[in-house]
């Protein structure tokens, strides 16, 4: 594709939420309509303008079907306007837009950990032009319907000089995208074939149950309505919701039971006075407010909104979504859909039963409810409903689901990239059969006891939570967090871990509890040495993997020092850092790079306990600060780079880069992808083909390129009709 790029922005309305709907539900919705567009050809062409009723746009026409370069920011949703609106509807000699010759300045900015918003990242480029937010609050106004009227017409915010001044505002989107283009790098030919692959998976859509779907909506709301008469219950008519949080405090505290808020990083301590106080009723209804919490159960209903007439949900996934190049959910949110642990059978079991319930039009939402709370109780209908989420996405008549995820990658690829021999052979070991199961094995070198005494208990599931929690420096706060996902309560925790650790380490570690600062999350004396404890040992036993967090801060610091040389971390070459002035970039083992942008080595003062005189000391630290999307805020922000969130970043990269590979290869296989979750692919075959099963598809998943050599991987595969995985 020769000669400059077309940038082209669409402007739209619709009764439809595209927020909540994604643009493919958008754009066959028949109340959605152009305002129309506005184009040029070239950064500095000059811009045109097409609105429904004017003449057609040859120019652009042409460059089109000559399949010629596109540029859009968020480029699915000019060409899924201009394919399923325009041309489906409006002018079908036109010819249509394909993927390859689009080009996305949003994605070009995330793979680059830059805003994918238009307005913050022309502020992060300090560009010269930026978004006109005075004509966006416009446009958004126009975008909705002004009233839906009496006899089912609609009245648009259509007043002739609104419209003008609504073009001038998509006129100056094209501008500042011109100007992104000029100074975004491009995607690499490599990142540029997974994006275009992006875009083709995100097309091709999961199907979903909707008859199911429905009847799991009904009996949710069903079962909030039934949980809130239990709480009136309960209370008598003192608190009327379970979601009224002063009414339940004011309630409690007239037990006895001394709160101030329910708020998730609190209800643990009211939750453990009630038990204190033995008080059944009380804890029935902290128990009531958490199961209010369950915004998963919300899912069902954004299900409906974004499902298309075929019954696929459509645009699921954003590319580069997270910062090492991971996918993010989008609409239904994938990655957040509750699992099932597939060693829990009974609750697979009542998942089963549910499914069974809601594919049976006899059962009324009240039959549902009554049968789930007669053997479980009112808490367990939202909790089940939660679970069956994954099992509404179904392969369509005549196809099966197979799919796959690659067993502990965060964990093999830290341990590889680190040199944590032990490690690394006891992955091996396990995945031939010959070896212990690495939580179990995790338990026993943090405790020193041989393997046989860890079984499938809590000695199990402590290990499972070192590993998943401590592996990017994380401490007590990483535990806790971790922790509470699996649910292991560091009040219970405290005593197994006192009873197995010698009594001059618990010592030496409960003496810390009180220095400055070193009790942050609110926890009692031994809970926290109980914790502290876990953490050490688990650092004691990853010797190779501690330290390279201290080589990649190393590495980093002197690649900011000395602009345009190549830093190694010490203990390895797969990986280095290089920084041209503008940006600190990390070369992954498959190549790809990671980008900090507006690197600066700083030094600060920082305060440390010192154990051996019991104060607290102050020493100079240099490190390096970066610019980049806030995790939590999602704003441009100054954040410092180290070790662990270092490590994190490469292994999650390099974890992504593998599955990305395999990807193309089950592709090529046979095995079209239509979702991908975390280090997951959910791929959609016919339903009779001997050839495409779950261990041929395990075989082509696990293989992995040259560049891995000495990382152990290890693929888990099944097939069903349904995402049960």
């Amino acid at each position: 594709m020769q000669g400059p790029s077309a940038h082209i922005d669409f402007e739209t309305r619709s009764a439809t939420d595209l927020t909540k709907s994604g643009v493919y539900r958008y754009a066959e919705d028949p109340t959605t309509w152009p305002w129309g567009f506005r184009w040029r050809i070239g950064n500095t062409g000059p811009m045109e303008e097409w609105r429904p009723g004017y003449p057609d746009p040859v120019r652009l026409l042409e460059h089109v079907a000559a399949g010629r370069r596109v540029g859009c920011h968020n480029a699915a949703f000019e060409r899924t306007i201009w394919n399923w609106v325009i041309v489906a509807r409006m002018c079908p000699h036109w010819p249509s837009m394909t993927i390859a010759q689009q080009d996305c300045t949003m994605s070009r900015a995330a793979a680059i950990a830059h805003p994918q918003k238009l307005e913050t990242l022309m502020v992060a480029l300090g560009a010269a032009q930026q978004k006109d937010m005075d004509g966006h609050r416009l446009m958004m106004k126009m975008a909705k319907p002004r009233r839906f009227n009496e006899d089912g017409t609609i009245t648009w915010w259509d007043a002739p000089e609104d419209i003008d001044r609504n073009m001038e505002y998509c006129g100056q989107d094209v501008v500042v995208e011109s100007m992104a283009d000029e100074m975004l790098p491009p995607l690499t030919e490599s990142e540029r074939a997974v994006w275009e692959y992006d875009q083709v998976i995100n097309e091709r859509g999961i199907n979903v149950d909707t008859f199911r779907v429905e009847r799991a909506a009904q009996l949710v709301e069903y079962s909030k309505k039934q949980n809130d008469k239990v709480m009136r219950d309960i209370t008598d008519r003192a608190v009327p919701k379970c979601s009224n949080d002063k009414k339940i405090v004011a309630w409690l505290n007239g037990r006895g039971i001394e709160c101030t808020s329910l708020a998730k990083g609190e209800i643990d301590d009211v939750k453990f006075l009630a038990e204190t106080a033995m008080d059944e009723t009380a804890m029935q209804a902290i128990k009531l407010r958490q199961a209010a919490w369950k915004t998963s159960t919300a899912k069902y209903r954004a299900m409906q909104k974004c499902v298309s007439s075929d019954g696929r949900i459509r645009g699921t996934l954003n590319y580069h979504g997270a910062g090492p190049g991971r996918w993010a959910g989008r609409l239904i949110q994938p990655q957040n859909l509750p699992r099932v642990d597939p060693d829990d059978e009974e609750l697979q079991q009542r998942v089963a039963f549910l499914n069974d319930m809601l594919g049976d039009p006899s059962y009324s939402p009240r039959d549902m409810y009554d049968m789930i709370v007669a053997v479980h109780g009112p808490l367990e209908p939202l909790d089940l409903l939660s679970k069956s989420l994954r099992s509404m996405i179904e392969a369509p008549e005549g196809k099966k689901f197979v799919g796959g995820d690659f067993s502990n990658i965060e964990g093999r690829g830290n341990a590889w990239l680190a040199g944590e021999q032990w490690k690394l052979d006891a992955f091996q070991a396990y995945d031939d059969g010959t070896g212990p199961d690495l939580y179990k094995l995790a338990y026993a070198r943090s405790f020193n006891v041989p393997i046989e005494e860890v079984g499938k208990g809590q000695k199990r599931q402590i290990g499972k939570v070192q590993e998943l929690a401590l592996g990017y420096q994380g401490g007590i706060g990483a535990y806790l967090t971790m922790g509470g996902n699996y649910g292991v309560d560091p009040f219970a925790l405290s005593k197994p871990v006192y009873d197995a650790t010698n009594a001059q380490q618990w010592d030496v570690t409960a003496r810390k509890y009180h220095a400055p600062g070193a009790n942050r999350h609110g926890l009692f004396e031994r809970e926290w040495t109980a914790l502290q404890v876990l953490v050490d040992n688990w650092r004691a036993a990853n010797p190779a993997i501690v330290q390279s967090w201290w080589n990649y801060q190393d590495a980093a610091i002197a690649a900011v020092a000395a602009p345009g040389n190549v830093v190694y971390p010490d203990h390895t070459r797969r990986v280095s850092y290089y920084s041209d002035g503008r940006c600190l970039w990390c070369v992954l083992p498959s190549g790809r790079m990671l980008c900090y942008a507006s690197p600066q080595l700083v030094e600060e003062r920082v305060e440390y306990y010192h154990a051996a005189s019991g104060e607290t000391r102050t020493r100079l630290k240099r490190k390096v600060t970066f610019w980049g999307v806030d995790s939590r805020t999602r704003q441009w922000a100054k954040s410092s780079l180290y070790g662990g969130l270092q490590c994190e970043n490469i292994v999650q990269a390099t974890a992504r880069d593998i599955m990305v590979d395999a990807m193309f290869r089950v592709e090529q296989y046979g095995y079209p992808v239509v979702l991908t979750v975390h280090d997951e692919l959910l791929t959609e075959v016919d339903m009779f083909s001997n050839y495409h099963n779950e261990h041929h598809f395990a075989d082509i998943m696990a293989q992995k390129s040259s560049v891995y050599d000495g990382l152990p991987v290890s693929v888990g595969a099944w097939e069903d009709k349904r995402y049960v995985k």
